[in-house]
C-alpha cells in the first residue's frame, strides 16, 4: 500500500459503546459458536485450517503480508494437527479402550496415542501413508514442540524463541498440510464403518 492509498484509508476508532461481542439484528450476518463440544471441536478443527490455507492464499497474493502472516500460518496449521490427532483418539479410542489426551500439547504423545487408536482396530499401513504423516507430525513437532514457537518472540522467562527455520515456502507447506487433511480425513471415515461394524 503506497502512502497516498494509506492516507485514505478509513480510520476507525474506538467510541462510547463498542462491543466485541453482539448478535447481528440480521441472522445472516452472524457466525454459529457450536454449543456441542464434539461439534466445535469439528468446526475448530477446521476453522483453523481453513484460517491457514486462506493466509498462505493472501500472502501468496500480496507480498508485504507474507512475513507477518507466516507466524499465524504456522501456529494454524500447528492447532490443526493437534485438534485433528485429539478428535480421532477421543471419537474412535474409547472403543479400543486408548484414552484421550486433553492436558498436552505434545504432538509426539497425541501421535503415539494416535497410533494406539489404529493398533486397536488392526489397521496396517499398506501404502505407506501413515509413515508419511508421522514423519510430517515429527518434524512440526521438532519445529514447535508446545505450540508457543510461533505465538510469542520470547519464552516465558524473557528468552528469545529460538526458531529452527530462517525462510519457509508457504505453497509447499500448505500443499503438505492438504495432504494430511485428507489423510486425516480418510481415518476418519475408515474408524467410523470399522466402530459401527463393532459388537
Amino acid at each position: 500500500m503506497d502512502f497516498e492509498v494509506a492516507l485514505k484509508a478509513p480510520f476507525r476508532w474506538p467510541k462510547a459503546g463498542d462491543k466485541l461481542f453482539r448478535v447481528s439484528p440480521a441472522w445472516d450476518g452472524n457466525a454459529v459458536l457450536a454449543d456441542h463440544p464434539h461439534s466445535r471441536m469439528v468446526l475448530m478443527m477446521s476453522g483453523y485450517k481453513r484460517g491457514a490455507d486462506l493466509m498462505v492464499e493472501q500472502a501468496t497474493d500480496y507480498r508485504p503480508d507474507r512475513d507477518t502472516l507466516v507466524f499465524p500460518i504456522i501456529f494454524n496449521y500447528r492447532q490443526f494437527l493437534e485438534l485433528s490427532l485429539k478428535y480421532l483418539v477421543s471419537t474412535y479410542g474409547r472403543t479400543v479402550d486408548v484414552d484421550p489426551i486433553w492436558n498436552s500439547h505434545d504432538l509426539t504423545k497425541l501421535w503415539a496415542r494416535f497410533e494406539e487408536v489404529l493398533a486397536g482396530y488392526g489397521s496396517d499401513d499398506a501404502d505407506g501413508a501413515t509413515a508419511a504423516v508421522a514423519q510430517i507430525v515429527a518434524e512440526f513437532a521438532t519445529v514447535d514442540p508446545g505450540s508457543f514457537s510461533h505465538r510469542y518472540p520470547v519464552d516465558t522467562k524473557g528468552r528469545p524463541m529460538e526458531l529452527t527455520h530462517e525462510y519457509l515456502d508457504l505453497a509447499t507447506l500448505a500443499d503438505v498440510m492438504n495432504a494430511v487433511d485428507g489423510f486425516f480425513s480418510g481415518c476418519d471415515g475408515y474408524l467410523d464403518a470399522l466402530q459401527s461394524a463393532g459388537p
